[in-house]
């Protein structure tokens, strides 16, 4: 990424965590973007050199969880066995979303799911979990009936509707703490 990227990323990044707080208050739907550039100290012009539409606020979303991770959850996954690293992944990624809270988490499952960032760029999370699959595959310790990019998919996939039926039913149980058996279950099913 070259330095005018890099600041480009980095004001994408500071305008979606200075709306963030506006989002506890206002449905996203309700939020226009005079109030996104009020909130960020920006003209609409400027909103529209860093994102093409509305809507690409909330695929920045995924950009914070990416970041989290990046420096939160990815140092930890040096276990050795690569099912243990994934479940690592897993309950930090679940951890995250149930801290961010139940808005945060309507917001993110109401968005399209992608594989890339706003600089249209792979996602770290779907590098890492790739990598994580691969290992195991090689190693022979997980499953490798699928090439190993569209096992970290899956995977994704599993989180992803976990985090949604937790906030399809408001919250009512501790995603962390049902989303550690489901988790279980399915990295026994990994395992070979």
């Amino acid at each position: 990424m070259t330095k005018v990227q890099e600041k480009q990323a980095q004001k994408r990044k500071d305008i979606i965590e200075t709306i963030v707080p506006l989002l506890e208050d206002t449905p996203f739907e309700e939020l226009g973007v005079e109030d996104i550039c009020k909130a960020a100290g920006i003209s609409v012009g400027s909103f529209y050199h860093y994102f093409e539409k509305k809507s690409d606020i909330l695929t920045g979303l995924f950009t914070r969880i990416d970041t989290h991770l990046e420096q939160n959850v990815f140092p930890a996954m040096t276990k050795r066995s690569e099912a243990d690293n994934l479940r690592i992944f897993a309950i930090e990624w679940l951890k995250y979303i149930e801290a961010t809270g139940l808005e945060h988490s309507r917001l993110i499952s109401a968005i399209d799911a992608t594989d890339l960032n706003l600089d249209g760029e792979e996602r770290s999370s779907v590098t890492v979990l790739a990598q994580h699959f691969a290992r195991g595959q090689r190693l022979g310790t997980l499953d490798d009936s699928l090439p190993a990019k569209e096992a970290a998919s899956l995977f994704m996939i599993a989180l992803r509707g976990i985090s949604l039926d937790w906030t399809r039913r408001n919250a009512c149980y501790s995603l962390t703490e049902r989303g550690s058996i489901y988790i279980d279950f399915l990295l026994k099913a990994l395992k070979k």
